[in-house]
C-alpha cells in the first residue's frame, strides 16, 4: 500500500525542491509562443472554452490574422467543409486546458500535470527499490532538458500528452507489483485510473495509441492466464475499472470526432497538407529520383536525430547500455545449463520480465517509430532547434528514466551525486538557451 503517513525523507525533500526549482524556472524564464503547434492549441483552448468546437471562415481568418500580427502562424487550423475549420490535432489536451483558461491560469495546467508525474515516478521507483532511486528518477523526469522545455510551453500538448502517459502507466505497473496487497476497492480505483489516463493520453495525442495497446496486451494476457487458472472473479473485479476507464477515454474521442468531423473515425490530421505520415506508409512507392521514399525517411531521421535526441535526452547515454546490461544479465542464465540454484537472487528483481517487456515495449513505440517520422527526416531539419524535433520523442521518456535510475544507483555514492548534479544542470541551461 501506498504509505502517505510516512515522513518527509532527505531524499523526499530534494525531490521537492527540485521541482520547486523546475517551475521557479519555467515562471521566471521568458515564455513566447513560437510554434506553430502553441498558436493552435492557444486558440483552441479560446475557441473550446466558448463552446466553439468548429469555426467559421470569418473566425478562423480573424484569429489567423492575429497570430501573424504577433509573429505567428495558425496553420494547424484545418479546412474540413465549406466554413468550417477544425483543429488539426488530437483534442484531450485542450479539453484538459478549458477550465485553467477560464480561470486565466492557463500555465497551471502543466504543473499539476508536473506534480502528479513527479509523484508517480517516485511513489514506483520507491516500491521498485528505494526512496534514493525514486528521488534520481523523478529529477529525471523534471532535468531531462526536453522535459523541462515542453514542461514551459503551455499550449503545446507534448508534455500533457506524456504526464497521462506517465501517470497511468506508472499507477498501472505498481498495480501490478503490488496488487496481492491491495484492499480490492483500492486496487480497482487504481486500475480505473490507470486506465483512464493511459486512455486519455490517446486523446491528448494519437500516437500515444501503440503504448496503450502494449499496456492493454499486457492487461489481457496476465488476465488470461488467470483466466485459465479458474479464478474468474478476480479477473472480473478487475476487467470492470479497466475498461471502464478505457471506455471514458474512447467515448469521448469518438464523440468529439463524430461531432466535429461527423464520423466517429475521421479526425484532423486526415485533412493536414503537411509531411506527417511514416516510412512504412510509403511502401512500395518511390520518389522523383526513384529512391524509395520509405528508405530516404529513414535515412534522413538516421542523419538528423541521433545528436539532437542525446543533447535532447542525455539520459539516453545511460539508460541504453543499462537495458542492454539488464537484459544481458537476465537472459545470460536462461542459457547456462545450471540455472539459479534455489535461494540464489534473480538478477534486477525490481523488474519482473512481465513489467521489463512493458518498458521495452514502451520504448520501442516511442524511439523507433519516430525514426521513421516523415516531418523530421527533411534535411532542414539539422539546422533548426532540436526541441523542435526531440518533443515527439518525450513520452518515452519515463521507461527510459526508470532504467536509467535503477542503473545510476548502483553507482558509487560520488559518481552518482554527480551523475545527478549534471543532469540537473545540462537540463537547466538548455533550457534556458531555448527560452
Amino acid at each position: 500500500m501506498i504509505d502517505i503517513k510516512s515522513k518527509p525523507t532527505i531524499y523526499g525533500t530534494i525531490t521537492a525542491l527540485g521541482f520547486l526549482l523546475a517551475i521557479t524556472l519555467v515562471f521566471v524564464l521568458p515564455y513566447d509562443t513560437r510554434e506553430p503547434d502553441s498558436w493552435a492549441y492557444y486558440y483552441a483552448a479560446e475557441n473550446f472554452s466558448q463552446g466553439k468546437l468548429v469555426v467559421d471562415d470569418q473566425l478562423h481568418a480573424q484569429q489567423a490574422a492575429q497570430a501573424r500580427a504577433q509573429g505567428g502562424q495558425l496553420i494547424q487550423y484545418v479546412q474540413i467543409e465549406d466554413n468550417k475549420w477544425a483543429l488539426e490535432k488530437a483534442p484531450g489536451y485542450v479539453f484538459f486546458l478549458v477550465p485553467f483558461e477560464l480561470l486565466g491560469i492557463p500555465r497551471m495546467a502543466n504543473v499539476l500535470l508536473a506534480l502528479g508525474m513527479v509523484l508517480v515516478t517516485y511513489i514506483l521507483l520507491k516500491r521498485l527499490r528505494d526512496e534514493k532511486t525514486a528521488c534520481i528518477g523523478s529529477l529525471l523526469m523534471l532535468f531531462t532538458p526536453v522535459s523541462l522545455i515542453m514542461l514551459q510551453r503551455s499550449h503545446m500538448a507534448m508534455f500533457a500528452a506524456g504526464s497521462f502517459l506517465v501517470i497511468g502507466g506508472g499507477l498501472y505497473i505498481y498495480y501490478c507489483l503490488e496488487q496481492r496487497r491491495l484492499k480490492p476497492w483500492v486496487g480497482g480505483w487504481l486500475l480505473f485510473l490507470a486506465a483512464l489516463f493511459i486512455g486519455w493520453s490517446v486523446v491528448a495525442r494519437y500516437t500515444n495509441l501503440p503504448i496503450a495497446v502494449v499496456f492493454a496486451l499486457h492487461f489481457a494476457i496476465t488476465r488470461l492466464r488467470w483466466l485459465l487458472q479458474g479464478q474468474k472473479r478476480q479477473v472480473l473485479l478487475e476487467a470492470i475499472p479497466f475498461i471502464i476507464g478505457i471506455g471514458i477515454s474512447l467515448a469521448v474521442l469518438l464523440i468529439y470526432h463524430n461531432a466535429v468531423f461527423g464520423s466517429p473515425f475521421d479526425y484532423g490530421y486526415n485533412y493536414s497538407h503537411f509531411p506527417i505520415r511514416f516510412a512504412f506508409q510509403y511502401i512500395g512507392q518511390v520518389g522523383q529520383s526513384g529512391e524509395s521514399i520509405a528508405m530516404s525517411i529513414i535515412r534522413g531521421n538516421l542523419e538528423n536525430m541521433p545528436a539532437a535526441l542525446f543533447i535532447g535526452f542525455p539520459l539516453l547515454l545511460i539508460a541504453i547500455p543499462g537495458l542492454g546490461f539488464i537484459l544481458y544479465q537476465k537472459i545470460a542464465p536462461l542459457f547456462r545449463r545450471r540455472q539459479h540454484s534455489r535461494g540464489k537472487p534473480h538478477p534486477w528483481p525490481e523488474l519482473p520480465w512481465d513489467i521489463l517487456l512493458v518498458l521495452i515495449g514502451w520504448i520501442i513505440c516511442v524511439f523507433p517509430l519516430y525514426m521513421l517520422y516523415e516531418w523530421t527526416a527533411k534535411p532542414y531539419m539539422q539546422n533548426i532547434s532540436l526541441i523542435a524535433v526531440d518533443r515527439f520523442y518525450l513520452p518515452g521518456l519515463f521507461p527510459m528514466a526508470i532504467i536509467a535510475s535503477l542503473v545510476i544507483t548502483k553507482f558509487p555514492t560520488k559518481l552518482t551525486i554527480t551523475t545527478l548534479a549534471i543532469c540537473v544542470i545540462m537540463g537547466s541551461v538548455i533550457f534556458a538557451q531555448s527560452a
